[in-house]
């Protein structure tokens, strides 16, 4: 079989690339850097049994990093390009060496040495590419059969789709960097709509894998299970209630909290954690990681795993929150610098970007408490299941109030749907009032949630 990342990046274009940086280095550069990649995709997407779309798109491009010594740091230039066909990269470099002249001055710079290898599993499956484009339109239109098997009460369906797709990304540096990395995923995703009567509903669900062996049914059943929750809602009265956070809620949640645990933020002051490390700002049940070398398991899909951080540095395991102290933010070389810190190893970047923190497989650990447990001791409360609105938290306050919808809860058991209902106050007190956690850990791509019950909370509704 013939090398998969080759046909992605072929040895001919690595070797204009390196004879970019060679050039970039005889204009004085004292660092230069190309960051390449590329992917392709194909879809298909049905809508009530029809084929609507059948597409095939292809993304790629470079960009090159130049940093010279000034004064009283280093200065950078970035130059990009989506033409990797060029015969030569030199222009493109030279362009980054003048710009590098123009930008301020940085004394944290940092680059990696040359170090790690490549021992994790495979993130590539070469079924994915011998996928056709008969096979994609039949799951895209079983997935909506299954769906619409699931209940009766799918009245329509908006879109049915499958979509595959492969791509590769490298990062090369004049210190020898390498960083070769390929993979493969596909998802299947539905959007229906549920009628009862008059009353209609919107519902959507999805999942990814690196392998196409995602289980069409579940998808389609759990679509159609959340319209059907969202039936004939109910105005909840304003007040004060144990609320259980549904796994994808929680998700939304903790990734929140994930990107004000940027390291850049939290030195500019725009995180509610600046100056936390060390404290407890969590309940101490919570505990959450960031782990870019998560190995898969049918149950674990760590869509996120790959070798190298998009500097160059070996992915690690970091422990973020342990029993609700936190322990470390995300860096990039420069942060983790500044902050006289070690690197996370937490990089990521697209080609047309400078480097920044970002995470890989998310999610907390798990606890022993069953969901049905959960609503119990929930008593009467509410199940939230949707949450609207969450990009306007302040990074800096936490100050929260966002939309939201769900289940109430009825002597310990799920009973009538609410929504319209208001989700406020500040994202610390969410964190503190963790009375219990779950043991469904859910994943959802790269990131993972599960049910948690949390105490005395403010919800607005009629």
């Amino acid at each position: 079989m013939p090398n998969p990342f080759a046909t992605f990046i072929p040895e001919s274009l690595e070797d204009r690339l390196q004879d970019g940086i060679r050039h970039a280095r005889s204009l004085g550069a004292d660092g230069a850097e190309a960051f390449l990649s590329v992917s392709r995709s194909r879809k298909a997407k049905v809508q009530n049994g029809v084929l609507e779309d059948l597409s095939v798109s292809k993304r790629g491009g470079l960009g090159v990093r130049v940093i010279r010594t000034g004064g009283k740091g280093f200065r950078t230039g970035l130059a990009t390009t989506t033409d990797l066909a060029a015969t030569d990269f030199r222009n493109l470099f030279a362009q980054a060496w003048a710009l590098s002249a123009l930008g301020d001055e940085d004394p944290w710079l940092r680059q990696a040495d040359p170090s790690g290898a490549d021992d994790l599993p495979s993130r590539f499956d070469p079924a994915i590419e011998a996928i056709t484009p008969e096979q994609r339109i039949a799951w895209a239109k079983e997935l909506e059969a299954r769906a619409r098997l699931a209940s009766a009460k799918v009245a329509a369906v908006r879109e049915s789709a499958w979509t595959d797709g492969s791509g590769a990304s490298l990062l090369l540096t004049q210190k020898g960097v390498r960083t070769p990395d390929v993979w493969s995923s596909c998802s299947a995703s539905i959007e229906l709509a549920v009628a009862d009567g008059e009353e209609r509903q919107a519902a959507w669900h999805w999942n990814v894998s690196r392998r196409p062996d995602l289980d069409l049914t579940a998808i389609g059943a759990e679509a159609a299970l959340k319209g059907q929750r969202k039936l004939n809602p109910q105005r909840l009265p304003a007040g004060r209630y144990p609320v259980v956070l549904h796994p994808e809620v929680a998700v939304d949640l903790l990734g929140i909290v994930a990107g004000m645990l940027d390291a850049e933020s939290v030195l500019k002051q725009r995180s509610l954690f600046a100056g936390k490390l060390g404290e407890t700002i969590a309940s101490p049940l919570l505990t959450l990681v960031d782990d870019g070398r998560l190995t898969e398991a049918p149950d674990r899909p760590a869509l996120g795993t790959e070798p190298w951080d998009a500097e160059g540095l070996p992915t690690r395991r970091n422990l973020l929150l342990e029993g609700g102290v936190l322990r470390s933010y995300l860096h990039t070389l420069k942060t983790a610098a500044e902050m006289g810190m070690a690197p996370t190893a937490s990089a990521g970047r697209s080609f047309g970007s400078q480097p920044g923190a970002t995470t890989f497989n998310l999610f907390p650990l798990p606890g022993n408490t069953a969901p049905d447990a959960l609503y119990r001791m929930a008593g009467n409360g509410v199940l939230i299941t949707e949450i609207m609105g969450l990009h306007t938290v302040d990074p800096v306050s936490g100050d929260l109030s966002v939309g939201a919808s769900g289940i109430r809860i009825r002597d310990g058991f799920l009973a009538e749907p609410v929504d319209k209902l208001t989700f406020a106050g500040n994202l610390r007190d969410f964190l503190t009032r963790i009375a219990a956690l779950g043991s469904d850990l859910r994943w959802y791509g790269s990131s993972a949630g599960l049910s948690i019950l949390l105490e005395d909370i403010a919800l607005g509704g009629a």
